[in-house]
């Protein structure tokens, strides 16, 4: 086991903790693995770590934030039968970025969320905007 580079005291370990993520006023508790100290509990955590826990987080922080989920995200695109490339082109942004909001790696910005509820809520809306779409 290595040395803890934090209290030089402890050992880190590889393990899970159960460790609270803050974000604007709310609380999560996600299982977080990384290398832990016996000591101060202070932690490594390298990108496998991260990734473990990015898209708990990042659905987290959308719900905060009102926006829609990942999961949401795809459940309301296949609901349009819109493929990735499509739902990016009708949002104005990229399919990496789409297939990044559905995959929970990143959040997606508040006019794509609000965009998607809207034509879950009214999708007869969107063949107004694939026709406005073909004209430009």
């Amino acid at each position: 086991m290595k040395k803890c580079p934090f209290c030089k005291d402890g050992l880190l370990e590889r393990k899970i903790i159960k460790e609270t993520y803050k974000y604007k006023g709310h609380a999560l508790e996600v299982e977080q693995p990384g290398e832990w100290c016996n000591v101060c509990d202070e932690g490594i955590l390298n990108g496998a770590d991260l990734k473990a826990t990015e898209k708990l987080k990042n659905d987290f922080q959308s719900q905060v934030d009102g926006l829609l989920t990942s999961e949401e995200i795809r459940i309301i695109r296949k609901k349009l039968k819109l493929t990735q490339k499509q739902a990016a082109e009708l949002c104005g942004g990229t399919p990496n970025a789409f297939n990044s909001y559905e995959r929970g790696e990143a959040t997606p910005i508040p006019s794509t969320s609000h965009l998607l509820r809207l034509l879950n809520n009214h999708p007869l809306l969107l063949n107004e905007l694939m026709s406005v779409e073909q004209q430009t």
